[in-house]
């Protein structure tokens, strides 16, 4: 049996949409903050320095709003939410010893139907937008 190198897999790439040929080999690579930056400027056909201050601005906006609401909700997208993880008591396996967990404030992610649907692996990909055609965004004008 031969390993596959970073090259082979990239061989393995349907030549059309750029992802890879097996879905198996998709779950295997993470996207991080730079790719979701790249993805941003390739969309709205700005420069990537933008598109990661816009990136940042988002994420910052989220953050407080989660900080000061408890709750956010992107529609199509999912809920982010501010809870408290009850704290319990658990015993140590080795001496049988009670310990005392204080309670934790976490945020969780609850992903909506809709991008459930959108992201299985069997789902058709979502059509993008024709590139050139003007946008009615504020945003990005001169």
């Amino acid at each position: 049996m031969t390993r596959m190198t970073k090259q082979d897999a990239m061989d393995r790439t349907d030549q059309a949409t750029g992802q890879p040929a097996a879905a198996e080999e998709a779950f295997g690579r993470q996207a991080n903050k730079g790719i979701l930056a790249d993805q941003i400027a390739a969309e709205l056909n700005v420069p990537r320095r933008t598109a990661a201050r816009v990136l940042d601005a988002v994420l910052d906006s989220v953050s407080d709003l989660l900080r000061a609401r408890g709750k956010v909700a992107v529609k199509g997208f999912g809920t982010f939410e501010r809870r408290i993880r009850k704290g319990r008591a658990y015993k140590h396996p080795l001496t049988g010893e009670s310990i005392d967990v204080a309670n934790k404030e976490t945020v969780i992610f609850k992903p909506s139907d809709q991008l459930i649907a959108e992201t299985r692996s069997n789902a058709a990909p979502k059509a993008k937008k024709q590139q050139g055609q003007p946008t009615d965004d504020i945003l990005f004008k001169g």
